[in-house]
């Protein structure tokens, strides 16, 4: 597929922030854009979707980006961004927690959760970056978080890989067939989950012991496995683990989770995909929200829209 481009100047009128708002959610899914300096609004973004990747070059200043609950309802898929800053830096806020990238560092995020993305700096922000799907990561580490960030530019050898398998990947991109890009972003997605993933996860293993960390994804995973069950508590949860219900808590809290909502979270999580398939078309949505676990569908309907900033119904509507 050929490239496809777009730019706009501080001098655009409403006409074209309009345009540049449309191009982005063309590029990377609905997004909103609040300008933040009139006088230094700019962007421009350029990208090419290959096989099952997306690649993009994308600099903007002078705005904040945003994308809303209701935008991630519309999404297709959930995906990830690998992304190379070439200028910054770029304030993140995403899930109660606030990152910060800039040049000299790699990152790797979910764009399919709520966010929001200010560009700092005199020249705004730059990043040649990759997209993909969740599922491309999954497949190699189940245990994908939302965010990930390695320095490229302080010896470690890492980074500095994986900054310069982007570079040589990008600058060789008009070269590449398609069966060359699908294997050169196969390799790409493993040194991601090998140098990026799982490096971060060991790091945290420093501080959160081999022992906790076993008992928390025993703990998630029973959670995951018994989602049908209505009766699916923290209580619950602690017994089918052999932990105590204060234990459970403590180990989910120190790695960013509560019980409850965590349980909410994967229902809900599976209610959606269920709604998506056409395979589940001639079920009604109160017998699929049994299905997951929940006892009240309107209490489900009210969760599901608060999560997903759309009802039930207007999900399956778009399928």
């Amino acid at each position: 597929m050929p490239d496809t481009e777009f730019a706009i100047s501080a001098s655009a009128g409403a006409d074209r922030r309009e345009a540049w708002r449309a191009a982005l959610s063309d590029a990377f899914g609905p997004f909103e854009v609040h300008r933040g300096q009139p006088d230094h609004f700019a962007g421009h973004v350029r990208y090419a979707r290959r096989t099952s990747l997306q690649f993009n070059d994308l600099h903007y200043q002078g705005q904040k980006l945003e994308r809303t609950a209701g935008n991630v309802s519309r999404l297709d898929q959930e995906f990830y961004t690998f992304g190379l800053p070439l200028s910054g830096p770029l304030a993140v806020q995403q899930q109660g927690r606030e990152f910060q990238v800039e040049p000299g560092c790699v990152y790797l995020m979910n764009q399919s959760l709520p966010y929001q993305a200010t560009a700092l700096g005199a020249s705004g922000y730059r990043s040649l970056s990759v997209s993909f799907p969740r599922s491309a990561l999954s497949q190699r580490d189940s245990r994908i978080g939302a965010f990930y960030k390695l320095r490229a530019d302080d010896g470690s050898p890492r980074g500095a890989m994986l900054a310069s398998y982007m570079d040589h990947l990008f600058k060789g991109m008009g070269g590449w067939s398609d069966t060359e890009v699908t294997e050169l972003g196969e390799r790409l997605i493993d040194l991601i989950v090998l140098f990026l993933v799982q490096a971060e996860q060991a790091h945290a293993s420093e501080s959160d012991s081999s022992v906790t960390l076993a008992h928390r994804h025993r703990a998630m995973a029973y959670i995951r496995q018994h989602l049908a069950d209505p009766g699916l508590s923290p209580l619950r949860v602690a017994q089918g683990c052999g932990l105590s219900v204060a234990y459970l808590h403590r180990i989910l809290q120190a790695g960013g989770l509560s019980a409850e909502s965590f349980i909410f979270d994967q229902r809900l999580d599976k209610c959606r995909e269920l709604l998506l398939n056409p395979l589940h078309g001639h079920r009604s949505i109160a017998e699929l929200a049994y299905q997951v676990g929940f006892s009240h569908p309107s209490h489900f309907s009210r969760l599901f829209k608060r999560r997903f900033g759309m009802t039930p119904r207007d999900l399956r509507g778009r399928t």
